[in-house]
This record gives structure tokens, C-alpha cells and sequence, in this order.
């Protein structure tokens, strides 16, 4: 089975990826990108809270996730309507475009208080939205992908390095929320009735309060020198 699933290539300048959903982005890529966006002069990026994680103690709702909204015309802000190139390919592209069509199906979080700990699991899928993956894997095809890393690999590397590479990082904001909750600053759940209006902060910039040797290097290190550049 290993040797009939084909290399996942992706068709150029066909953006149909950048117009199905809200794109998912890390705490630090949001901050990354509002200053691409001012940058590069976007005006329509907005943000809204994904998975979102309550620190009791803070009086605060940590965001883990945002999802970066299309704007109205139905597209990512940073799609060049005219001739569908992504302006922030070569600069910074949120890991979840990488991965692209290498996604979680679903990531469960684990907020346990007696352990003090937060950590999380992902089952991957292969998205049958992308027209390549539509027109030329099977359904058999697609589930060998997502069962097996192994093949996975082989069908499409440079997107599964950037699904493992977002694990890598997903962690490093868990092991920081665990430090942190073991070292008595924060107090966390995964829901308090208590924290409906409570404030959401972004989880990079939130534990950087505690933590201030969470950079942006520690992410990437080209980030710094983008930014520079831009």
C-alpha cells in the first residue's frame, strides 16, 4: 500500500484553501500576523478566540488558539485576489497553511487539577476539500495517510513536518502552563462557570508575564529577522 499512494503536490496559484474556513493560528502567529498586516498594509485581519483555557486565579480566560476570520470576500486577507499568491508566503506562514491538507480532526485537551498538568492529543485527517487530494487519492488512500505517519511522509513531507512541527510548539505552551500551574502563579481549568466576562488574553503574551524567556525564537528563529525586513 506504501508504494501506490502518490506525492501530494500542491496546484499552483489556486487558493481554494484560503476560502473554506477561518484559518487556525497559534497565540504568537497572531501577534506575528497583525504586524505583517500592518506592514503589508492588510486592513481586513480580524481574530477570534479558539480553544480557550481559565485561570482562575488571574480572573482571566488564556487563548491557546484564534482563528484568523476571511474577510468579506470570502477569503484569507493576505490571498491576492488576483492571482491567488499568498503575501505572506515567503515571510511567515501560519503552520496550519504548511500543513495544509495534513490537519488535526481533532485535538483533545487534558486540564487536570489534582495532577496540575495540561497536555493534549491529536488525530490527524487528511482534508478532502483540497482539490488535489479530491482528484487523485482515494477514500482507502486518505485513511492510510492519516493511520500511518510512516506514509504519510512519503505522500506529503513538507506538510507533515509542519503538523509535527505545530505539535512541538502546541507543547511548549502546554509545559509553560504546567510549570507555571505547579509553581503556584496561575490555577487552571477548562471551564468555570465564574469566567463568562472574564477577559481573554493571549496565551504567548500571558505567560511571558511569568516566564519572560518565552520568545519568539523559541518558535522560529527567522521570526525576528521577518519582521525586521518586512
Amino acid at each position: 500500500m506504501i508504494g501506490v499512494v502518490t506525492a501530494f503536490k500542491c496546484m499552483p496559484n489556486c487558493g481554494y484553501c484560503c476560502t473554506i474556513s477561518p484559518v487556525t493560528v497559534f497565540p504568537h502567529e497572531m501577534l506575528i500576523l497583525s504586524k505583517l498586516a500592518e506592514r503589508l498594509d492588510v486592513k481586513d485581519l480580524t481574530f477570534k478566540p479558539g480553544y480557550v483555557v481559565t485561570d482562575v486565579k488571574g480572573g482571566v480566560r488564556i487563548a491557546l488558539s484564534y482563528l484568523m476570520q476571511l474577510n468579506e470576500k470570502g477569503m484569507c486577507p493576505f490571498l491576492n485576489p488576483d492571482d491567488k499568491t499568498c503575501m505572506v508566503h515567503s515571510l511567515y506562514k501560519p503552520l496550519t497553511c504548511r500543513s495544509f491538507p495534513y490537519l488535526p480532526r481533532v485535538i483533545r485537551y487534558v486540564i487536570d487539577p489534582e495532577l496540575k498538568i495540561v497536555d493534549f492529543t491529536v488525530e490527524f485527517v487528511v482534508s478532502s476539500l483540497c482539490p488535489v487530494i479530491r482528484n487523485n487519492y482515494t477514500p482507502d488512500d486518505l485513511e492510510t495517510i492519516a493511520r500511518n505517519v510512516k506514509i504519510a511522509i512519503k505522500a506529503m513531507p513538507k506538510e507533515v513536518d509542519a503538523a509535527q512541527e505545530a505539535i512541538r510548539v502546541r507543547k511548549i505552551y502546554a509545559d509553560a502552563l504546567t510549570a507555571l500551574w505547579r509553581a503556584g502563579y496561575v490555577e487552571l481549568r477548562s471551564n468555570s462557570s465564574d469566567s463568562t466576562n472574564w477577559p481573554i488574553v493571549n496565551a504567548f503574551e500571558y505567560i511571558r508575564q511569568f516566564i519572560p524567556q518565552l520568545t519568539l525564537d523559541q518558535f522560529d528563529p527567522s521570526i525576528r529577522r521577518i519582521l525586521r525586513e518586512v
